[in-house]
């Protein structure tokens, strides 16, 4: 735990440092943290949600069976960890870029707000009601991410960046978008997107 340093007769506590939340070996199967965002919020490397640390020992056994012997692990860990809650999460701003370590969702999103749900329904419900008008055409689908899952969702529009393509398709020696002698188009963008290029 970080030591109270006097500063002008006023008591300060240093912030830890990325330095202190370095992942042991044992736990890369099951958690990784965050080092943006949020630093040092632990995610499950299976479900893909962040957990709050006060809760990772708890999920980790009931959820995935974590065995008895990297739990010390886990503890020593957790009172390294600063003692995140729901409140203290972020949010990233409409349109970052998706968070590597936690799950891309589709959803729908209210044209009208920042409203956004797996659920088409629940957006449907939220125009009608919140906003008096009928949903149709109200709402967007997109792709989102969220800090934690289930009924504590908060999610965010993520976008993937064109500067970070995922290719697809056999080599390519010269040429692009079936120009030349390869096919390859971005994995991540639209069919519009691909034939603009190819029409250009």
């Amino acid at each position: 735990m970080s030591t109270p340093v006097k500063i002008c007769s006023a008591e300060v506590t240093p912030a830890p440092t990325q330095a202190a939340y370095v992942l042991p070996d044992e736990l890369k199967p099951y958690v990784t943290l965050l080092d943006e965002w949020a630093l040092g919020l632990p995610v499950c490397t299976e479900c893909k949600n962040a957990v709050l640390p006060k809760s990772l020992m708890d999920h980790l056994r009931k959820q995935h069976h974590l065995p008895v012997n990297v739990r010390a692990a886990v503890r020593t860990l957790v009172s390294l960890l600063p003692p995140l809650d729901i409140a203290d999460l972020p949010t990233p701003p409409d349109g970052s870029a998706p968070l590597k370590a936690l799950r891309v969702v589709d959803a729908f999103k209210c044209r009208h707000c920042s409203y956004i749900r797996q659920d088409l329904t629940d957006v449907r419900k939220h125009i009608n009601k919140e906003h008096c008008i009928t949903a149709a055409g109200n709402y967007e689908q997109i792709q989102a991410q969220s800090w934690l899952g289930g009924r504590r969702a908060v999610y965010w529009r993520v976008e993937r960046r064109a500067d970070r393509l995922d290719w697809e398709g056999p080599g390519c020696i010269w040429g692009l978008f079936g120009k030349g002698f390869g096919d390859k188009t971005p994995r991540n963008w639209s069919r519009e997107m691909v034939e603009k290029s190819l029409a250009a």
